[in-house]
């Protein structure tokens, strides 16, 4: 499936039964692609891993090198990679933080027992970043699964009614039936996408352990 800008595009206006721009220009329609890659990266984005070889004691780890990086979801440490066996259940660190540092992002360990990671050391990381789409804002790729692509074609071209309706509305001798006909369409995708979206963080929340990490019931318990 071709999956660039220009392939998105032209099925966006076709959607729209616009293929020859006469209603919606090729600026509205990017921007009505741009905003259904930013709600569908929120609720999914892109999810990545990486080995981190510290190059000095402390908490406080810079993750710079990360481009586009907007969430951790994980953390291992202690961690070796060349370990001979796997190490399981793996050394899950419990509470971490980030910050922006000057547009840099800081990854802190917040460690109960005062341990801290040593220079050399490696701490094993999983991260988010937004899905891009090639040639929007430099993009060289399209990471959106192939299955989802209608669908961000459908949110787009919902966007797009939305805004046209918006700029009928400021406009003098506009056919307000027809304002509201295409407002109702418009209604009606945007409907069909959240609740596209919505079960896609559904799926989401189904990962991982079967009760998640808690705590002791008492001291009994284990």
């Amino acid at each position: 499936m071709d999956k660039a800008l220009a392939d998105i595009r032209d099925r966006v206006e076709a959607f729209l039964m616009d293929t020859g721009n006469a209603i919606w220009d090729t600026a509205t329609i990017d921007e009505g692609i741009r905003q259904a890659l930013d709600e569908y990266s929120t609720v999914a984005p892109l999810s990545l891993e990486t080995v981190i070889t510290l190059p000095g004691d402390g908490r406080e780890i810079a993750l710079s090198d990360l481009t586009g990086l907007t969430e951790v979801t994980q953390v291992w440490w202690p961690y070796d990679s060349d370990a001979a066996s796997e190490t399981w259940p793996p050394n899950k660190v419990k509470g971490w933080r980030l910050w922006w540092d000057d547009a840099q992002v800081v990854l802190f360990l917040d460690i109960i027992d005062g341990s801290q990671p040593q220079t050399d050391e490696e701490v094993r990381i999983w991260y988010v970043i937004p899905h891009t789409i090639q040639d929007v804002d430099s993009a060289d790729s399209t990471t959106i699964q192939d299955a989802h692509i209608s669908k961000l074609v459908e949110g787009a071209a919902a966007k797009c009614a939305m805004a046209r309706t918006v700029d009928l509305i400021e406009t003098d001798n506009t056919d307000i039936y027809a304002v509201q006909v295409l407002a109702t369409w418009g209604k009606h995708h945007k409907g069909k996408w959240e609740y596209f979206l919505d079960s896609l963080r559904r799926r989401g929340n189904r990962f991982g352990p079967t009760w998640g990490d808690g705590w002791d019931l008492d001291k009994w318990d284990n």
